[in-house]
C-alpha cells in the first residue's frame, strides 16, 4: 500500500502503550470496582454493554484483573474478540483477556479506535493469534502490528469525517426506536396491556387456536444428499436480522432432505424454542423449520398473523423466563401450546395489521439506506487509512503538515521508533538499501512493487549482506533459517503466518524483474555424496548494474552500423 508522503508506518508498540497495572480486587481495599469483561463490550460497535454506574462489589470479583483510566482502549486478545474494542469513560479494571491500551502523543485515541476496529488490522490480528483451545494474540505479535500513521491535523480531519458518517447511523438508529416505540403505543391504544388485558378481551391458549407443529432436521448435518439444495430452511440468525417479516435466506435443504423437516407455507407465524426462546416471526414464503422452531397451521380465522406475532413478541420477556435447559434455553411444544393471547375484534387486528405495514414500508427504506451507508463505511475506512480520503484537504494544508510529519518523526526517532515512511519515500528508502544491487535504470520498479514484494526485497538484500552468500533457495534448512531470521520475521509478520512459499515465490518474481539474480550453485549430498545443483538468488553485482546501459550502446552502434551501410 503506497501512502502520502507525509504519513509514516509504524509498530504499534511505538504509538500504543500497553498498560500493566494488576489489581487483586480482594486486597485492594476498595469496596467496589467498575468491573468490564469480554461479554461487557459489543463486538465491531464497540458499545458497552452495562451501566457505566453498575459497580460490582470486591468481595464477588475473584482473580487478579488489569488496570485501566478514562480514555484508555480496551481491547479484546482472544481470537473471537479481536473485534471488541472500547475507550473506557471512567476508571475500571477488566478481565486479563482484555489490554488497556493508552495513546501516545502522536496518536488520537478515536484514530486508533477506528483502525483497531478496521478489517485491515482485525485481518491480521485474527490470523496472528496462536493457541489450540481458545487462540489468542501475544503482545509480541500484536506490538509488531503497523499502523499507517498521518499528522495530528490529518488524524483529526479524519476522525472528523468518521464522526460525520457515524451520525447518519445514529439518525436512522433513532428513526427506528422511535417507529417501535410508536408501534408499542399504538397497540396499547387499540388492545391495552397484554400482560394484564386490561380490556378484558376473550383468551385463548395457542393450541385452541392453531396446531402447533414442531420442526425437524435432517441427519447426519451436512450431508449433501439433504442440504444446499433450493428449498430455503430457516434458521435464528434469520430472525434476529429481519424482525417481524422474515425471509430464510442463511440455509436450504434439497427435495430429499425436505421430506426429513417440516415445510411451512408463507404467512405461517414460526415461533423459536432455542436460542432466542420465544421470538415469533411471519414468513415471507414457503420454508422448511428446524427442531429449534415450532410452527402455527390453521390459525383460527379471527385471528391475523400480524397480530399473533407482535403479540407473542410482547409476551416474549414472560416466555423467557419459562424457558428450561443449561446452557441453551429452551421452550417445550406444550410450553408454547398454553400460551395464552388475547382474541379482540378482527377489525382492530385489521387496524393494527395497516399499521404495521405502513412502518414496514418506512423500516425497509431505513433497512435499504442502512446497507447503503455500511458499503459507503466500508469504502470510507479503506480510503481514510490509505490517505485517499483526505487527499485534497491534505493539498490545501501541505506546509503545516510537512512541518507536522518533520515533528512528530523526530518524536518518534527519539524514542527508538522504527518507521517507515510510505509513497515516494518508501520506494527511495528501498533504493538506498538496494543501491549497490539494484540497477539504477530499474529503480522505477520498486515504485511498481507491492508492499510485500518491497520488504521481500529489503529483507533479502540486509540477509545477504551480513551473511555474505547467496541464498540457497531449494535447500529447506538454509530457507528456512531465512523465513525465520528476525529481521526478516520483523519486515512481514504484518503480512501474516505460514509466508514460505509466498516468499519463495516473490524472490523468483524479483530475478524475473531483474532486482536480484538467480542462480546455480553445487552442494554436496552427504547420503549420496553426489554433488547437487540447487537454485540459489543473490544481490545483483556492480558490473551487472551497467548491463542495461550496455545493451542501449549496442543497440545505438548497431543501428549507426547499419545506416552507414
Amino acid at each position: 500500500m503506497k501512502l502520502p508522503e507525509t504519513w509514516v508506518q509504524a509498530r504499534l508498540c511505538d504509538v500504543l502503550i500497553r498498560i500493566e497495572t494488576k489489581i487483586d480486587p480482594q486486597t485492594s481495599g476498595s469496596a467496589n470496582h467498575f468491573y468490564v469483561g469480554l461479554e461487557h463490550i459489543e463486538s465491531h460497535t464497540g458499545r458497552l454493554l452495562r451501566d457505566i454506574q453498575d459497580f460490582t462489589e470486591s468481595s464477588d470479583i475473584l482473580s487478579i484483573k488489569a488496570a485501566f483510566q478514562k480514555g484508555d482502549i480496551l481491547y479484546g486478545k482472544l481470537r473471537p474478540n479481536l473485534n471488541k474494542v472500547h475507550v473506557a469513560e471512567q476508571d475500571g479494571i477488566c478481565s486479563t483477556d482484555i489490554w488497556a491500551l493508552r495513546t501516545s502523543d502522536q496518536l488520537l485515541v478515536e484514530f486508533a479506535l477506528r483502525y483497531l476496529r478496521s478489517p485491515a488490522i482485525y485481518v491480521h490480528a485474527a490470523q496472528l493469534a496462536a493457541g489450540a483451545n481458545l487462540p489468542r494474540l501475544s503482545a509480541d505479535a500484536f506490538d509488531r502490528l503497523s499502523i499507517p500513521l498521518p499528522t495530528l491535523p490529518e488524524q483529526q480531519r479524519i476522525v472528523e469525517v468518521f464522526r460525520q458518517a457515524e451520525a447518519f447511523g445514529e439518525n436512522r438508529n433513532t428513526t427506528e426506536d422511535t417507529l417501535q416505540e410508536l408501534t408499542c403505543e399504538y397497540y396499547n391504544t387499540l388492545f391495552g396491556d397484554v400482560v394484564r388485558n386490561e380490556k378484558a378481551w376473550t383468551i385463548r391458549k395457542i393450541g385452541q387456536v392453531s396446531e402447533v407443529v414442531r420442526g425437524s432436521s435432517p441427519r447426519p448435518q451436512g450431508d449433501p444428499r439433504f442440504f444446499g439444495g433450493l428449498i430455503p430452511r430457516l434458521m435464528v440468525s434469520d430472525l434476529t436480522r429481519d424482525g417481524l417479516w422474515v425471509n430464510a435466506i442463511t440455509d436450504s435443504l434439497t427435495e430429499e432432505g425436505a421430506k426429513s423437516s417440516r415445510l411451512m407455507s408463507a404467512q405461517s407465524v414460526v415461533i423459536a424454542v432455542s436460542g432466542v426462546p420465544g421470538l415469533t416471526a411471519i414468513l415471507n414464503h414457503d420454508a422448511c423449520i428446524h427442531d429449534g422452531f415450532v410452527g402455527l397451521r390453521d390459525l383460527r380465522n379471527d385471528l391475523l398473523p400480524e397480530f399473533v406475532a407482535y403479540t407473542l413478541n410482547l409476551l416474549r420477556a414472560r416466555i423467557d423466563q419459562q424457558a428450561v435447559g443449561a446452557v441453551f434455553r429452551n421452550l417445550t411444544t406444550d410450553q408454547v401450546k398454553v400460551i395464552s393471547i388475547p382474541v379482540p375484534p378482527l377489525d382492530f387486528q385489521q387496524q393494527f395489521c395497516d399499521f404495521l405495514l405502513q412502518v414496514r414500508a418506512v423500516q425497509q427504506y431505513i433497512a435499504k439506506s442502512r446497507r447503503l451507508l455500511s458499503e459507503l463505511f466500508n469504502s470510507l475506512t479503506v480510503e481514510a487509512f490509505s490517505g485517499e480520503l483526505t487527499a485534497s484537504w491534505r493539498e490545501r494544508h501541505q506546509d503545516e503538515l510537512i512541518a507536522a510529519a518533520t515533528a512528530r518523526d523526530t518524536l518518534l526517532r527519539e524514542r527508538g521508533a522504527k518507521i517507515i515512511n510510505a509513497s515516494a519515500k518508501a520506494v527511495a528508502t528501498v533504493t538506498a538499501q538496494t543501491d549497490a544491487t539494484v540497477c539504477p535504470a530499474r529503480h522505477w520498479l520498486l515504485g511498481e512493487l507491492s508492499e510485500f514484494q518491497r520488504q521481500v526485497l529489503v529483507a533479502f538484500s540486509l540477509y545477504c549482506e551480513q551473511t555474505g552468500h547467496p541464498l540457497l533457495a531449494e535447500d529447506p534448512d538454509v530457507f528456512a533459517g531465512f523465513c525465520d531470521d528476525e529481521q526478516v520475521a520483523e519486515r512481514l509478520q504484518a503480512f501474516g503466518p505460514a509466508l514460505n512459499n509466498r516468499i519463495r515465490r516473490t524472490l523468483g518474481q524479483l530475478a524475473a524483474l531483474g532486482l536480484i539474480a538467480k542462480v546455480t550453485l553445487p552442494k554436496q549430498n552427504l547420503e549420496t555424496g553426489e554433488r547437487e545443483y540447487l537454485k540459489a538468488f543473490r544481490p545483483l553485482r556492480t558490473e551487472e548494474s551497467t548491463r542495461l546501459a550496455d545493451v542501449e550502446n549496442l543497440r545505438k552502434a548497431l543501428g549507426e552500423q547499419e545506416g552507414s551501410a
